[in-house]
Formats: C-alpha cells, sequence, structure tokens
C-alpha cells in the first residue's frame, strides 16, 4: 500500500495519521490500523511524552502513565482513529485470529506484532498466493520529526522471571540440578536447538536448524521450534543464543525491522524489574487491581466515545481517590532497592 500510494513509512503521530487516512480512502482498508484491546503501551502514548502503564520519568521517578498531563491527548488521538474508522471499530473483541485476517486480507495495513511468529508467519504464508505481499516495519512514532523514539519493545537483560526451590521439596539437589541443566553446554543446546540429527544439525560448528523448523508442513517456525526447544520464548533458565534469531530472522524485512527497533533506547524511562517485598506485593495487588479495572474500562469508554472527554478531569480525581499515591510511594521504594543494587 506504501508503495503504490509513494507514501514513506511514517515516523510521527501526523504522518501515522496521514498513511492510515490513505489507506482507508484510497487502497480501501475498512480497517487501516488493527490490534487487540490490549493496545500497546508505547505506540503514540510514548510519543506524547510516557508509557499508559507504569514508566520513569525524566526526574528519575515512578510515575503512572495514565495520570499524565498528555494522557488525555492520547485518548483524544485515538478516539479520532476511531470515529474516523481509522483504528479498527472491533479492537475491543479482537483476537488474534482476526488480527491475522485482517492482515492477510488487506483490510488492514498496520498492525503491532511479532517479528516472528507474525511478520515472519504471515510474509511465508501469502509467498505462493500473492508474491507482492509484503511487511515492513516502521519505528515507534514521535511527534516531532527527527525526535529520538524514548520507549519502545525492548527487554532487560533480566527478565524479572526468576525461579525457587522451596522447603517441601523432597530432593532439592536434584532440583538445583535441572535447573542449572540449562547452563550446561548440553541443556544450553537442547533449549535452543533441540535434538541433533531431528531439529538441527551442526554446519561447519553452526547449529543449524533443519526442515523440521523451518520448513514443517503445518506450523509456523516458532511454532515448529516450540516442539523442541524453549527458545521461542526465552522463559527459563538458559540463556536464549544469537544463532535462534540469526536464523528465524530469514526475511530481509525481518532483518530490517531489528535494525529499525534496536534505535531506540528506552532503559532511562522503562520501568525496571524491581521486585517488592511480599507485603508490598499484597497490598500494591489489593489497590491495583481496582484501579486497573476502571481505567480499562474508562479508556475503553473514552476512545468508543460512550464517555465524553469532558469527564476526564473528573476521571484523573477518581483514579487518585483509589490510593494510587500509596502504589506509586510503594513502586518507589521497590526501584531504589533495584537502583541501588546495580
Amino acid at each position: 500500500m506504501l508503495k503504490e500510494l509513494g507514501l514513506s513509512r511514517p515516523t510521527t503521530v501526523a504522518e501515522y495519521e496521514e498513511v492510515l487516512r490513505a489507506f482507508k480512502e484510497k487502497k480501501g482498508a475498512t480497517v487501516p490500523f488493527t490490534i487487540t484491546k490490549n493496545l500497546d503501551e508505547n505506540f503514540v502514548a510514548g510519543a506524547l511524552g510516557f508509557s499508559l502503564n507504569w514508566y520513569i520519568d525524566d526526574n528519575g521517578k515512578v510515575a503512572y502513565g495514565r495520570l499524565h498531563p498528555n494522557y488525555k491527548e492520547y485518548l483524544t488521538i485515538m478516539h479520532r482513529w476511531y470515529e474516523e474508522g481509522l483504528l479498527d471499530n472491533n479492537f475491543a473483541t479482537n483476537d488474534g485470529d482476526a488480527i491475522k485476517a485482517n492482515m492477510l486480507n488487506s483490510t488492514s495495513g498496520l498492525t503491532i506484532g511479532f517479528l516472528s511468529g507474525n511478520m515472519g508467519t504471515w510474509m511465508n504464508a501469502m509467498k505462493d498466493k500473492d508474491p507482492n505481499y509484503e511487511l515492513v516495519a516502521s519505528q515507534y512514532p514521535t511527534l516531532n520529526k527527527g525526535e529520538k523514539v524514548k520507549f519502545a519493545q525492548k527487554d532487560w537483560k533480566f527478565n524479572g522471571w526468576s525461579t525457587a526451590i522451596t522447603t517441601s521439596c523432597q530432593n532439592p539437589e536434584l532440583a538445583a540440578k535441572f535447573l542449572n541443566y540449562g547452563y550446561t553446554e548440553e541443556g544450553e543446546m537442547l533449549y535452543n536447538f533441540g535434538i541433533e540429527g531431528v531439529s538441527y544439525e551442526m554446519v561447519n560448528g553452526y547449529p543449524t536448524y533443519t526442515d523440521a523448523v523451518m520448513k514443517h508442513p503445518t506450523f509456523s517456525v516458532a511454532e515448529a521450534l516450540s516442539v523442541y526447544t524453549r527458545t521461542a520464548y526465552a522463559d527459563g533458565p538458559f540463556i536464549q543464543r544469537k544463532e535462534y534469531i540469526e536464523q528465524v530472522m530469514q526475511l530481509p524485512q525481518q532483518k530490517e525491522a531489528l535494525q529499525i527497533l534496536i534505535q531506540a533506547d528506552p532503559y532511562p524511562n522503562k520501568y525496571p524489574p524491581a521486585t517488592t517485598t511480599p507485603e508490598e506485593a499484597q497490598e500494591l495487588a489489593t489497590i491495583e487491581s481496582d484501579i486497573n479495572t476502571y481505567v480499562d474500562e474508562m479508556t475503553l469508554r473514552f476512545i468508543i466515545g460512550t464517555e465524553p472527554l469532558s469527564n476526564f478531569d473528573k476521571f484523573v480525581e477518581t483514579v487518585k481517590s483509589m490510593n494510587i499515591d500509596r502504589a506509586i510511594e510503594i513502586r518507589q521504594k521497590s526501584v531504589d532497592r533495584y537502583n541501588n543494587r546495580k
């Protein structure tokens, strides 16, 4: 669509809006931007200086995105896109299958997804049906041209997951050996590449995935990998090997996407994997459960227009009345402890 319209990939919020409008008016994309109700916390919001949920502000302090002064502007933009039909009007009920159908049928021209499980899978699925089908990545939008992207999807070196052996474990030594297995040479190879001779072969010293993974007749590469490995999800006691990403990102569009996305440096503002004490966690859960329910409901209502934005100040006051300051205080203590350990 971009090529046929002679448009460059958008980099600002205004450019994204222009592209979506062109998709709809000139290419017949009935739902130009398709997404689920779990709206990406950094798309558009990041351009306005905040993340939808928890983040670190420019003063190094914990902040809650729904209280940012520009959150109303974010809702204004999303409501406008919804009203104009630029944002998928079914976003509140969409699932992965709906997103896939929209993107494969060119009903939509933009979504937010995974480079492997979405971009790679969809392009491979369409290569025989439509040789011209192509997906490319575009940077997270900024407000003004040339600004650096502050918020993006980038993981910490430590992903926040941890494992413990409890006192009720009947064989703690064996449990420890099992958890350590992924850090042995044998375990690392199994978790990353699976079974030699089945899911991978050593080719000139390089662990190379076989056709059982790369050309599975039914599964995507990510799905085929999940039969033999843990690396496609990177959750577990092991280190994800670079040879995985080098092979899974086969398409030039995927490799280009990596270079586009790594330009962002979200770490000064990204909420870190800070941990709370059991007491803090219990108090946070009580406070944030009610807040999240209310905020999710009101965000949806503001975007689709059943709640007028003239009630935004009332919304903010309600969130403040739900003990959000205490949640910020607890999270600040947690982040301070995290920073002191670095």
